[in-house]
């Protein structure tokens, strides 16, 4: 006799909900030939339950549960959340399996290298070697350039190594490709793992001495593989994260980011590019205001290959951080241009609000004060700093427009703001320490010289304060 269990099941918890949930549209499409093929799968159930899950997906229905799952697959049927999990249980499986194959065919590397490895076991010599042939080629040529592909390669010319051993007549000049993958590969490896550890260290102080770092740098030389791309920014990366005081390293680094990085996987970039631009908005913060210039070559290189974005989207503080460094530079054409052009790649949850405060930053800086005024007081910024710094955007610009009345209520619509939030000391103290200053810069008179001078050196001598060579210039 059948047992009904009537337990309640969270489905929304489910891997399969979860599972099915992160596919995007075009995945979809793909599963569903999948779901659809005796290939993958031969059961009615795993179908009606692919359906149900579509259908509510495409509805946006809240409604979605183990009850309406369960009477969509099996319409006449008590409930069983035993059968239920078992059809969801087979329906997982052919999904991670589309998964699987999905990953696989995105690394067109690690395909080549399957089937060659599969040519060889089944003894077909001759279309082995063709596949080896073409592999090696697509890995010289046109694959990305990663440590993970040097990995690749070595396996390769293992594959070519254990052939030859089997069939006398095959040339074998593989030992000597297969120990310079693996120094490829090695040498990669340790050197990422090496700036991760010197990149943790300067953020959180903790005290870890990678091992055999020396040995890596000097077999760089004596081997001269500084003419590998890879290799080469991976060492100057090094070097500026262990001598940031040497602009020599910098420099070099970025050379080989902007003219030598063409074939580097963007993932591989990602990390190198953000330490130059951390490397870059260190000297900036110290004084050295030709790293503007700097900066702001590596963030167009970076828009331009696209390093910068994940799943099609720039995150909303680099699109905030190019914008204040485009406007430090006077770039004003081509910020303009960035702001609409990149506005569409921002997220919709946080969209308005980024663009509403980066526009309102860039009519600010052309004087155009009513702009930024109307643009800042119709939009709400979720981010709390972004929004910190749109009251302080919107308090200069009432003070450049003689609005003394509106900038009293932005003060203190600031204060109020920074009551309610949740804040740091030393944030909660760079905005008020502005909000002070300001307050104080407002009820200057005109021709009192000894109170301006003394206002001035406050500012000076304020370490947490918001816009400070603002403040300078207009108490000046």
């Amino acid at each position: 006799m059948a047992i009904f269990y009537r337990k309640k099941m969270n489905f929304k918890a489910s891997s399969l909900y979860q599972l099915f949930s992160s596919l995007s549209i075009e995945e979809l499409k793909e599963l569903d030939k999948a779901v659809h093929s005796p290939f993958f799968n031969y059961r009615e159930e795993e179908i009606k339950l692919y359906e149900y899950l579509l259908k509510t997906k495409k509805a946006k229905a809240s409604g979605i549960s183990a009850e309406g799952a369960y009477k969509y697959v099996f319409p006449k049927q008590e409930m069983d959340i035993a059968k239920l999990r078992h059809v969801m249980t087979y329906l997982t499986r052919i999904i991670t399996r589309y998964i699987t194959i999905h990953e696989m065919e995105q690394d067109a590397v690690q395909e080549k290298l399957l089937l060659a490895q599969s040519l060889r076991r089944r003894n077909l010599p001759k279309q082995f070697l063709a596949g080896y042939k073409e592999a090696e080629e697509y890995i010289a040529t046109t694959a990305a350039i990663s440590p993970a592909n040097y990995f690749y390669q070595l396996q390769l010319h293992t594959e070519y190594y254990s052939y030859s051993i089997s069939n006398r007549k095959a040339e074998n000049d593989d030992l000597q490709k297969l120990t310079d993958d693996l120094d490829s590969f090695y040498i990669t490896q340790k050197l990422k793992h090496v700036c991760s550890i010197l990149s943790y260290k300067n953020i959180f102080h903790f005290e870890h001495q990678p091992e055999l770092v020396d040995e890596v740098m000097e077999m760089i030389q004596r081997k001269k593989l500084l003419s590998n791309p890879l290799v080469s920014l991976l060492y100057f990366n090094y070097l500026c994260l262990s001598e940031p005081d040497n602009e020599d390293y910098f420099l070099q680094l970025k050379d080989a980011l902007l003219h030598k990085s063409g074939r580097i996987e963007v993932k591989e970039l990602k990390d190198i590019f953000t330490l130059a631009i951390n490397y870059c908005i260190r000297r900036l913060n110290t004084g050295g205001q030709k790293y503007f210039i700097e900066v702001f070559d590596i963030y167009k290189a970076g828009l331009e290959r696209g390093i910068f974005e994940e799943q099609g989207h720039l995150s909303p503080f680099t699109y905030k951080n190019i914008t204040a460094i485009a406007i430090g530079l006077k770039a004003y054409d081509w910020v303009g241009s960035f702001i609409e052009e990149y506005k569409p790649k921002l997220t919709v949850e946080i969209r308005d609000g980024f663009y509403a405060y980066c526009k309102a930053r860039y009519f600010f800086s052309l004087g155009k004060f009513d702009a930024v005024a109307d643009l800042l007081q119709e939009v709400e910024i979720k981010e709390q700093f972004t929004d910190l710094d749109a009251r302080v955007l919107l308090i200069k610009t009432y003070f450049e427009s003689d609005e003394y009345n509106l900038l009293g209520y932005g003060i203190d619509n600031l204060k109020q703001q920074l009551k309610r939030k949740k804040l740091q000391t030393y944030h909660e103290a760079v905005y008020g320490n502005f909000a002070k200053m300001v307050l104080q810069l407002s009820h200057l008179r005109p021709y009192d010289k000894p109170a301006r001078e003394r206002l001035k050196t406050k500012v000076e001598n304020t370490k947490a304060i918001a816009e400070k060579d603002w403040l300078l210039s207009k108490v000046k």
